[in-house]
């Protein structure tokens, strides 16, 4: 089913989070104020509301026929304020979502302990997580939501509490389906040989949950989108459930400006229009640590959201701001005003974000199968995803645009990169692998780190695409590692491998870690190059990019530029920004629009220090692209700022003013003509391509001329390499 028009042409979402309880003090619906309801719409105008129906309490604010409405709605008739939201929305042509948490509901739980998840001990998890094979689905789950459907007619409903609750369940139901299928009883331990095929059997209960969810729904008001919040996200690299057409998930109320680019980076390529939401208040610890309190939570400045919406804009997002109502449902006024300027600043800047796409050089691959084999098997947003974390932090403060991409988004694309990265993918599938292969051969550029798919062969220990990188794993490793940049000792402080090169160049070799000083390198390598085919193969013999997440040394962020450097001699981008300026690159209908964002917190975000105060200025740069054909117009949005910039033999750079927290350089380029078809009278001709013009072009804003409003430009910039940059400026 095609997705409605109304979600993808979205910008900014508002989400009221209200886990409504008996406990709320004071009561919730008393601070209800009519008035103040249609402020909120006016000021922020959102083009979608969500607002909470159930939280993890399990409590409903509306008189439900399923007997877990709020005591003071049953006794009093309260106020019912989904039906007043419903009313304003409909009034203001606002689309209306309706929050609903799914596998967790604390009053379903005691109630009906039965509908529980149980752990191999026949124990309830400490989150009290429901189990989507019990009752609790048919009993109360879709009968409540059917109801919500019919009484206020949402265009859309989002499930809260889903998939990362999934944890391998021994209650009677999951226990006996398990045997049906497979002719035993589910293990107990994850050392038993079926062990990942009870996990699978989880993956694919959830996955029927949903789609049977969205069937109910959709059979009931077609057109109603159905999310679930976290799916498809970079804890569920698998694939996307065919029945969500919309991705989402929430980013920590702590600082979540490098959770929000990781995030968009890979929801973008998940072929679903998604949003992130972004709370509009922030702790520095804004949950329970052990036996330490959580801290409270104040509301950010606009510059604050504002960083973190314009990481996601740059990814092609859609940004969810995060309300959250006071227990008795008023509207808290700080919030509201910082919100109301966040959202003047996105819809600024939603013309170069939505509806464009990634126009990356680099990929970095984040595998289910490896995802699966270094996490718990299901849907781990733990350390496993250090791994990722670290290759997008390293990559994007050397400021090379990139995606995140799972087997399917790799293989689609792969003919698009230039640089494919694999960091400490310890799980490759035969056709990854062949492809990866493939690629290389016809001149591709491949970078893995770490134990790459490990397998024994004939009992020798091997890694995946040895070939390639032209080495041989021994077997061996070590706790940590020390190599050599510029000169001095550098320390990779993660486990390390040893290899043997089998045809490949050393590019940094590992020193005595018992005196690791520059002149007693060893034998072993740190980091090699091989050339294979008409591409090459690099190898970074340590754990690298989970020790970059964790250590954030920046002399590991050093060393990798000097082996992206030899890997990439010519990159189609080029600038001399400093590492806190993130750059992407996206295509649109006729222009290629470079979004920069300016990571700088302005003061040390050191101990409890979460709060960003204003986001100063950055130094002037320059940015160097490789483009095939001369730009009719370039310009600065928001703003239609002309900039200076110089053109020679297809390559352009622009010269970038300050600016505080993000800008986009738009480039408009020229129409493609294609070549005559030849007459019958007169052979066709030989095409050939006129020489470059070797004359430097500047261009200043009294040249620059306007484009004709009928011009529809197809993309043609950053399609391969070009000529050597004229004068570029230094990386």
């Amino acid at each position: 089913m095609s997705l409605p028009d109304w979600y993808e042409n979205a910008l900014v979402l508002l989400h009221l989070e209200h886990n409504y309880s008996p406990s709320d003090q004071p009561s919730a619906l008393g601070g209800l104020d009519m008035e103040e309801m249609r402020e909120v719409l006016d000021r922020v105008r959102p083009e979608v509301i969500e607002v909470t129906a159930k939280g993890a309490a399990g409590y409903v604010p509306y008189l439900s026929r399923y007997g877990n409405c709020l005591p003071l709605v049953a006794d009093a008739g309260a106020q019912d304020v989904l039906a007043l939201w419903r009313e304003l929305t409909s009034h203001q042509h606002i689309r209306f979502v309706l929050g609903y948490s799914g596998l967790i509901d604390h009053r379903a739980a005691s109630e009906r302990p039965e509908w529980r998840r149980l752990s191999m001990r026949h124990d309830p998890y400490p989150n009290r997580a429901l189990c989507p094979n019990s009752g609790y689905v048919d009993e109360l789950m879709l009968p409540q939501l059917e109801e919500l459907v019919e009484y206020y007619q949402p265009d859309g409903i989002w499930l809260d509490n889903d998939n990362w609750t999934v944890s391998p369940c021994h209650c009677s139901v999951c226990e006996s389906e398990y045997q049906m299928l497979h002719g035993r009883m589910p293990p107990d331990n994850a050392r038993d040989p079926f062990w990942p095929e009870w996990l699978q059997f989880h993956h694919d209960s959830f996955d029927r949950h949903l789609n049977r969810v969205a069937r109910y729904l959709e059979s009931r008001q077609p057109e109603l989108i159905l999310t679930s919040n976290g799916t498809g996200a970079l804890h569920h690299p698998g694939a996307v459930p065919i029945s969500i057409r919309r991705l989402t998930r929430d980013l920590s109320p702590a600082y979540s400006l490098k959770q929000a680019g990781l995030e968009a980076r890979f929801l973008d390529g998940r072929g679903v229009p998604f949003d992130l939401g972004t709370w509009v208040t922030c702790s520095a610890r804004p949950f329970p640590q052990g036996k330490t309190p959580a801290l409270p939570t104040y509301p950010k400045t606009a510059a604050h959201l504002e960083q973190e919406a314009g990481a996601i804009l740059a990814s092609g997002g859609r940004v969810t701001l995060w309300l959250e109502p006071r227990p008795d449902d008023s509207l808290p006024q700080a919030e509201l005003e910082v919100a109301e300027e966040a959202a003047a600043w996105i819809r600024e800047r939603g013309e170069w974000s939505t509806r464009t796409t990634s126009a990356a050089y680099v990929a970095i691959l984040h595998s289910e199968e490896t995802h699966r084999k270094a996490g718990n098997g299901l849907y781990d947003p733990g350390p496993s995803l250090d791994r990722i974390r670290g290759a997008h932090q390293a990559l994007t403060e050397l400021r090379h645009p990139h995606d995140i991409v799972n087997e399917a988004g790799l293989l689609a694309r792969l003919a698009e990169y230039q640089l494919v990265v694999l960091p400490e993918q310890v799980a490759l599938s035969p056709r990854v692998e062949d492809a990866l292969r493939e690629w290389v051969r016809s001149g591709g550029k491949l970078l893995a780190s770490g134990r790459v798919a490990p397998r024994l062969i004939e009992d020798l220990p091997t890694f995946a695409l040895e070939e390639v990188l032209g080495i041989r794993w021994t077997g061996r490793q070590e706790p940590q590692s020390w190599t050599v940049l510029n000169g001095k000792p550098l320390k990779i402080g993660a486990p390390s491998y040893s290899v043997a090169l089998i045809g490949a160049e050393m590019l940094a070799a590992n020193l005595d870690p018992q005196r690791p000083t520059a002149g007693r390198e060893m034998a072993l390598p740190a980091a090699t190059r091989y050339a294979y085919g008409e591409g090459e193969g690099y190898y970074l013999a340590s754990d690298f990019f989970a020790a970059y997440h964790r250590h954030q040394y920046p002399g590991l962020r050093d060393f990798l530029g000097m082996i992206l450097e030899k890997a990439l001699p010519l990159p189609l981008l080029l600038t001399n920004a400093p590492p806190n300026i993130e750059v992407t690159a996206r295509h649109g209908e006729g222009f290629l629009a470079l979004h920069f964002l300016n990571h700088d917190p302005g003061k040390s975000l050191g101990q409890n220090s979460a709060f960003i105060e204003r986001v100063p200025p950055n130094e002037p740069f320059t940015v160097t692209l490789t483009i095939s054909l001369r730009p009719e117009l370039v310009r600065l949005e928001p703003g239609a700022r002309i900039v200076e910039w110089t053109w020679n033999a297809e390559t352009m750079t622009a010269f970038i003013p300050p600016f505080d927290v993000h800008s986009v350089l738009v480039l408009t380029l020229p129409p493609v003509v294609a070549p005559a078809e030849p007459t019958v009278d007169a052979p066709a001709e030989p095409i050939v391509d006129a020489p470059a013009e070797s004359t430097v072009e500047h261009v200043t804003a009294d040249q620059d001329a306007p484009v004709p409003e009928d011009s529809q430009v197809p993309l043609t910039a950053l399609p391969n390499e070009g000529e050597d940059p004229a004068a570029p400026p230094p990386a």
